[in-house]
């Protein structure tokens, strides 16, 4: 992984530069989900557990959350989620893996992020055909902006402008 950084670093106009923070800590994650879960999830599983993590961050960074440390923020949502779908699916986890969770912990809190999280899906799920096939291969499968203008055959202009209108759209909708 790349050098810690803070959040200070990801903030760019004010406004969080939520792909960047993908970019350098999607590999962190996985990390720390293979080492808690082997292969007791599917893969499904694992990358709704970090798009989950990513939409949480964001969450907390819209609502003026306190982030004291980036790297330990994201390791206790990640930890957190993978409880919550473990229990969801009736596994067990050693607990001294899971050592070192964060103030946010918080069932409650937690209850309250998924909901917000499946609102989010819901609206995403309500977009154009297009649109769908667009976040899903940009935020689910990680493809790049390239990647995915070849394979729709479209421009990459309009990958962006289709991206961006979308993040826009569900800001929006979601405020």
């Amino acid at each position: 992984m790349k050098e810690k950084k803070e959040l200070e670093n990801y903030i760019i106009n004010k406004n969080i530069d939520l792909d960047k923070i993908v970019d350098d800590y999607t590999p962190y994650i996985k990390t720390i989900i293979q080492n808690m879960v082997n292969d007791n999830l599917s893969e499904e599983d694992k990358e709704e557990i970090i798009i989950d993590t990513f939409f949480i961050l964001w969450k907390k960074y819209k609502a003026k959350y306190c982030i004291n440390s980036l790297s330990s923020y994201i390791a206790g949502i990640t930890r957190n989620l993978i409880k919550e779908k473990l229990k969801s699916l009736k596994y067990t986890i050693d607990i001294e893996k899971c050592d070192n969770l964060t103030e946010d912990s918080n069932i409650d809190i937690l209850l309250q992020e998924r909901e917000e999280t499946n609102e989010l899906y819901k609206k995403i799920n309500h977009l154009k055909e297009i649109d769908i096939k667009i976040v899903n291969m940009f935020y689910y499968y990680s493809k790049s902006i390239k990647d995915i203008a070849k394979e729709l055959q479209i421009s990459e202009v309009n990958v962006k402008t289709r991206l961006h209108r979308i993040r826009k759209k569900i800001k929006k909708e979601m405020k």
